[in-house]
C-alpha cells in the first residue's frame, strides 16, 4: 500500500494549543500509511519537534488566519487585514508545494483558515479536511465562517460536541452535506506524578488575556490571603498575544496587592509536561466558559485535576476528576484548593479518576486511526475524477 501523502497547514509554529494539537496526531499516525507535509507561518518549537520525528516541514510566512470573537468580529477582522491581503500569494505557495509533493489531502489545522481555503481550494484542486478548534460568536461573522467553511471542506473534526453544535447552528444548510465527527484532542505520554509537597503549587496555561481569565487567577490568590489558606502558589504560564500591555498589568496588581508568594507569571513553558506531573491542579479560568481545552485535556491524562469555569462535564467530571464553577467564584476555588493542600487523599482520588478518564479519551489511538481513515476515504473518491467535474463540484 502506497502512503497518502497530507499537506497540514499550521498557524502557531508550536506556540499554541492547537500546533501542540496537531503535532500529537501526526506523530501517531502510521507512516505506511499517511506521509505527512506539514506548512507553517510561524517559526517556533514546531520545526524541531517535526525533525525528531522525520516529517519535513515548510515556512510560508504568508498564511493568514480570521476567527471572530463575540463583540469583536470587525475589529479583529481590520487588524487581520496585513496578513488576509497575503492570503492570494500564501494560496498559490501551498498549491505549489501540494503539487510538488503529492500531496492528495489538504488539512487546514484551524477553523480560521477559512478565507485561505477560499483561495486555495480552486487552486490546488484537492480534497480539503478541517478542525474546528473555537467557539465562535453566534452572529453575522460566525455564520460567515461557518457557511464559507462549509463550503470548502469536505470534512470536519470537531474538539468537543460543543464546536459541532456550533458548527451546525451556524452554518444552516450549508452545512447539511459536511460529514463531521468529535476528535478529542490527543495528550502526550504523562510523566509520573511527584508533587511538590514542600511548595504545592496550582498551574495556568495558556494566553495572558481577559477572556482567558488570567486575571481572576489573581482573584483566587487573594481570596487564598483571606482564608489564610496554607502555603500554595499560583503558577502562571503563557504570554500575551493579543494585548501586549495585559502581562504588565497583571504584574502591577500582584505586586500592588503583595501577592508575590501566591502568585507568580513565569512565562511561556516550551515543555508543560514536568510542571504539570509536579502540579496539584491545573486552573481554567476562562470566560468562554469552556472547560475542555488543551490544557485540561493534557492535565486530565497527566492525572492532574482540574478547576474550570463552565458547565460542559465531558471533559471535567464535577466531583470526580475536578471541579467546575458557573459562574466563577473566587472563593470556591480557594476552598476547592485549600482541601486539595490539606487532604493529600481527596487529591490523589480526583487525580486518579482523571488519568483513568484521559488513557481512555486522549491517548489517542482512536483519533489517529479515525484521521487516517478519512484521508484514505477522500484520496480514494477525487482519484480519477476529471478536473473539470471537480471544478464543477466546488463551484456548485
Amino acid at each position: 500500500m502506497t502512503a497518502r501523502r497530507t499537506l497540514h497547514i499550521d498557524i502557531e509554529g508550536g506556540w499554541g494549543g492547537s500546533s501542540r494539537s496537531l503535532f500529537e496526531l501526526i506523530s501517531r499516525l502510521d507512516r505506511d500509511r499517511i506521509a505527512p507535509l506539514i506548512a507553517h507561518r510561524e517559526v517556533g518549537p514546531l520545526v524541531d519537534w517535526y525533525k525528531r520525528i522525520g516529517v519535513p516541514t515548510v515556512h510560508v510566512p504568508e498564511i493568514g488566519s480570521y476567527v471572530p470573537r463575540r463583540g469583536t468580529g470587525l475589529k479583529i477582522l481590520l487588524a487581520s487585514l496585513p496578513r488576509l491581503r497575503r492570503l492570494g500569494t500564501a494560496a498559490e505557495r501551498l498549491a505549489g508545494l501540494a503539487s510538488e509533493h503529492g500531496a492528495e489531502v489538504i488539512h487546514l489545522n484551524y477553523e480560521g483558515l477559512f478565507l485561505l481555503a477560499n483561495r486555495l481550494k480552486p487552486r490546488a484542486n484537492l480534497p480539503m479536511v478541517g478542525h474546528c478548534r473555537a467557539l465562535w460568536p453566534e452572529d453575522r461573522w460566525g455564520r460567515w465562517l461557518a457557511r464559507s467553511l462549509a463550503r470548502r471542506v469536505d470534512r470536519l473534526f470537531f474538539i468537543s460536541p460543543q464546536e459541532e453544535g456550533r458548527f451546525r447552528r451556524l452554518s444552516g444548510s450549508a452545512g447539511e452535506g459536511v460529514a463531521g465527527s468529535v476528535m478529542w484532542n490527543i495528550a502526550p505520554e504523562p510523566l509520573p506524578r511527584v508533587l511538590d509537597t514542600e511548595r504545592p503549587f496550582a498551574v495556568y496555561f495558556g494566553n495572558l488575556d481577559p477572556s482567558k481569565g488570567t486575571d481572576r487567577m489573581v482573584d483566587i490568590a487573594e481570596a487564598l490571603e483571606r482564608r489564610g489558606a496554607p502555603p500554595i502558589t499560583l503558577k502562571v504560564f503563557g504570554r500575551a498575544r493579543s494585548k501586549s500591555s495585559f502581562a504588565a498589568e497583571l504584574q502591577a496588581r500582584c505586586a500592588r496587592v503583595g501577592l508575590a508568594d501566591r502568585i507568580e507569571l513565569c512565562g511561556y513553558a516550551s515543555d508543560p509536561a514536568p510542571i504539570l506531573a509536579a502540579a496539584t491542579a491545573l486552573i481554567r479560568p476562562s470566560r468562554e466558559n469552556d472547560p475542555w481545552g488543551r490544557d485540561v485535556i493534557e492535565a486530565t491524562r497527566f492525572g492532574v485535576p482540574v478547576l474550570a469555569t463552565g458547565s460542559f462535564t465531558g471533559v471535567v467530571e464535577p466531583d470526580v476528576t475536578g471541579y467546575l464553577f458557573d459562574p466563577f467564584d473566587a472563593d470556591a476555588v480557594a476552598e476547592r484548593l485549600d482541601a486539595m493542600v490539606s487532604q493529600p487523599e481527596l487529591a490523589r482520588q480526583l487525580g486518579t479518576a482523571a488519568w483513568q478518564k484521559g488513557e481512555r479519551q486522549y491517548s489517542g489511538r482512536s483519533q489517529a486511526a479515525e484521521f487516517t481513515d478519512a484521508v484514505e476515504t477522500l484520496a480514494q473518491a477525487s482519484e480519477g475524477v476529471p478536473a473539470v467535474a471537480q471544478e464543477l463540484r466546488q463551484s456548485a
